[in-house]
């Protein structure tokens, strides 16, 4: 009879434990899979707004010029914009194909600079930068291709959204969208171009 008595209470222990597993992979999962969901899909929205800053500088260095249109060939060929507006126009399209990211876009967001670094720092040449909108100032020194790297670089502050957004829990990257600033750059291709 005593055997018979253990035998029950061993069934009724692992009845209860049974229970109390399921309770506590409840809570795992509220507690563990949902922040752990938010912070992979944050990462992978990061990675989207990188590559809409990588994509816009390699695009924009490609240009002909910096600001204004050119025609190629001269009086007869079609108009190719410039880096600004090329560069612009590739971030605005990439962040329409993934709507995990965003960003409020104004004359300097996504910026567009333009940048002269000496070849040789120890010439003592000074680097120049320029921000777009417009061309290289009229009044500011034209760095020589020979002595100078001439680089485009975009940069946008932007936001990566999670996948759920929890309004009464304030934490950036778990429950609402985190704001990052992400920094490209490439040599432009044309240097000449890049003063104009």
């Amino acid at each position: 009879m005593t055997r018979r008595r253990s035998s029950i209470k061993r069934r009724g222990k692992t009845g209860a434990m049974a229970a109390e597993y399921v309770a506590t992979m409840y809570l795992l999962f509220i507690f563990m899979f949902f922040p752990i969901l938010n912070l992979g899909t944050v990462g992978l929205n990061a990675f989207f707004l990188w590559f809409a800053t990588n994509c816009a500088a390699t695009v924009g260095a490609k240009s002909q010029c910096f600001q204004q249109a050119v025609q190629i060939p001269s009086g007869t060929g079609p108009w190719y914009p410039g880096a600004y507006d090329t560069a612009r126009a590739k971030a605005t399209e990439i962040r329409n194909m993934f709507p995990g990211i965003s960003w409020v876009a104004t004359a300097t967001n996504p910026e567009v600079k333009a940048i002269a670094e000496p070849i040789d720092p120890a010439a003592g040449l000074s680097p120049y930068q320029h921000i777009g909108p417009g061309a290289w100032p009229a009044g500011a020194p034209r760095p020589d291709p020979d002595q100078y790297t001439l680089l485009l670089r975009v940069t946008i502050n932007g936001a990566a959204s999670p996948l759920i957004v929890v309004p009464w829990f304030n934490v950036p990257g778990l429950s609402k969208p985190m704001q990052l600033q992400m920094v490209s750059q490439a040599q432009f291709e044309n240097p000449p171009g890049l003063l104009f």
